[in-house]
């Protein structure tokens, strides 16, 4: 199956949903504001066709991500975003644990968005799901992503929790199954320079059907932002306000959002 086309549809998804809001959702800051996004983040673009999951790896360093597969890279860069161009619309929006949280849709003639969003005021995530057809084959896809103004540094006073909100997306060997959200929850030791980070009160979004919950611990931090299997997150805001990321375990892929307590 001809990859390009889906990945390049997914990475621009990136840019509609996650580089500023339509007129119906959360408004982007002016150019010479301080906060504009400069960072991005995202998970390994996952498609489902005939009943098969493909990968593409994906790959982020400040403010560019290279999607990779069989070989042939796109590379998706913040600086190319022009917010005021977005047409993303934004529904159902609620607030939970401190993030807003709202369905972003978009579509054209052959692909159509669809998916949970989460952001706070210095960044916001996606599972970055779509649909599309291509020579005939229904495709379903996913480029989880994190996008913020990033911290740079870790954080070394202040309160140490923060709460929030995930997103995610099913995946098997079969291709993409359904979609979830949760509440999310991280815990940094100052001392140990280290974090813990969980997931919890995960449901399918279609059914209500409740998911086990997912979590990290003694993440280590380094230079505003943390790794481990699976996952991925940055601090985001002047003064760690905020804290986004993405991951991929126990069979979902997805983002989060998190707003420091």
């Amino acid at each position: 199956m001809n990859f390009r086309m889906p990945a390049a549809l997914a990475a621009a998804f990136i840019l509609a949903s996650c580089g500023g809001g339509g007129p119906t959702g959360p408004p982007p800051p002016p150019a010479s504001d301080p906060t504009i996004f400069d960072t991005l983040v995202a998970g390994d673009v996952l498609l489902g066709a005939q009943e098969r999951l493909y990968r593409a790896e994906s790959l982020c360093s400040g403010s560019t991500c290279t999607v990779t597969y069989q070989g042939e890279s796109i590379t998706v860069d913040l600086s190319d975003i022009d917010p005021s161009a977005s047409t993303t619309a934004v529904t159902g929006q609620q607030l939970r644990n401190g993030v807003q949280t709202g369905r972003l849709a978009s579509s054209d003639d052959e692909t159509r968005y669809d998916a949970l969003g989460i952001w706070g005021e210095y960044n916001a995530a996606t599972t970055g799901a779509g649909s599309t057809t291509l020579d005939g084959i229904a495709i379903r896809f996913i480029v989880p992503a994190s996008v913020g103004y990033a911290s740079a540094a870790n954080p070394v006073s202040g309160s140490v929790l923060w709460s929030g909100a995930m997103t995610g997306v099913k995946f098997g060997d079969s291709g993409l199954g359904a979609e979830v959200a949760g509440d999310a929850a991280m815990a940094v030791d100052l001392v140990g320079v280290t974090l813990d980070l969980a997931f919890t009160n995960i449901a399918e979004l279609s059914s209500g059907t409740a998911i086990g919950n997912i979590g990290w611990q003694d993440v280590p931090m380094q230079g505003g932002g943390f790794r481990d299997d699976g996952l991925d997150g940055r601090f985001y805001g002047p003064d760690h306000e905020e804290a986004g990321g993405v991951f991929e375990r126990d069979g979902i892929a997805g983002a989060f959002s998190l707003k420091r307590d």
